[in-house]
């Protein structure tokens, strides 16, 4: 079936202008002996292009021809614009609008950034806490309710024996 879709193809559109090649032409020909509804195909087109063949030419008005090459350049400037417009509608859909997952990923960046800077700013404090807590600490133990600073007193009744 694929192959009948290629040959009729082939049929209607080079094969009976002489436009393929000889490895083409023979594969076709092998073809419509084998297939009797591509041969058939191959008939009725025969039949049309004798009666186009035996048909006289009358010539084209000018006007015709004008409006063809009119409507040909009209085409292909519709098709640049629509090519170029097409690239900037591309750009702008891409930087202007936004996609689920480009919100998504926006989001979830900014959500890491915030929780980076306010973990920074606790860590910081929670440290400057700790110096606070160890200096009172140690200036807490060098303080003495008798006689003053511990830095007077070595701290044991042995010390003081020997003293």
């Amino acid at each position: 079936m694929m192959q009948c879709k290629k040959i009729r193809e082939l049929l209607q559109a080079d094969y009976l202008d002489g436009q393929t090649s000889q490895p083409e032409v023979r594969f076709i020909q092998e073809h419509l002996k084998q297939c009797p509804g591509c041969s058939a195909l191959e008939k009725r087109l025969q039949v049309q292009r004798r009666l186009f063949q035996g048909a006289k030419r009358q010539p084209v008005p000018e006007g015709v021809w004008s409006n063809i090459r009119q409507a040909v350049v009209t085409e292909r400037l519709k098709q640049k614009e629509a090519a170029t417009y097409g690239i900037f509608e591309r750009l702008r859909d891409l930087i202007f609008v936004p996609r689920p997952a480009m919100i998504l990923a926006t989001s979830l960046f900014s959500g890491i950034i915030i929780f980076v800077f306010f973990a920074n700013i606790t860590i910081q404090r929670q440290v400057a806490l700790n110096k606070q807590n160890a200096a009172e600490s140690i200036a807490g133990y060098s303080l003495d309710g008798k006689k003053g600073y511990v830095l007077y007193d070595l701290g044991t009744g042995i010390e003081e024996y020997f003293l």
